[in-house]
């Protein structure tokens, strides 16, 4: 898949979804102007989570989903060491993930690996 900017994927799916701008730029709450600007990469995207995921309810995106998870990625993809939103915030509130994430940096793990854990803990807790 080819890497792709916020605006650039925000707009392909605001147009999938069959929004032209200024609808959907109403259904998120955003000046027209806005939207126009963020899908053309004039301005940043935005950063609240609650913005977000406004914007990926309206266009349909699951929890859960790849499209979510890249829209939210994606937000944060011009900053350098910056977790997408809607992760910050599930670690700011969860005790163990920094415990977690320090495990993962000592032992060393690879994107394979993560990889292979992501899978695990899938299948043990796909039941709920």
């Amino acid at each position: 898949m080819a890497a792709k900017r916020f605006g650039e994927f925000l707009r392909e799916s605001r147009l999938k979804a069959g929004f032209g701008l200024r609808a959907f730029a109403e259904v998120v709450e955003m000046q027209p102007s806005n939207l126009s600007n963020i899908e053309h990469g004039r301005i940043y995207p935005p950063q609240n989570s609650k913005i977000l995921t406004r914007i990926a309810d309206s266009l349909g995106f699951p929890k859960g989903s790849q499209e979510r998870q890249r829209l939210f990625d994606l937000a944060v993809s011009h900053k350098k060491s910056a977790l997408p939103s809607d992760v910050a915030s599930f670690a700011a509130k969860t005790a163990g993930i920094p415990v977690l994430l320090r495990t993962i940096q000592n032992k060393s793990l690879g994107k394979e690996d993560i990889e292979k854990l992501t899978d695990f803990i899938n299948e043990q807790y796909k039941a709920r």
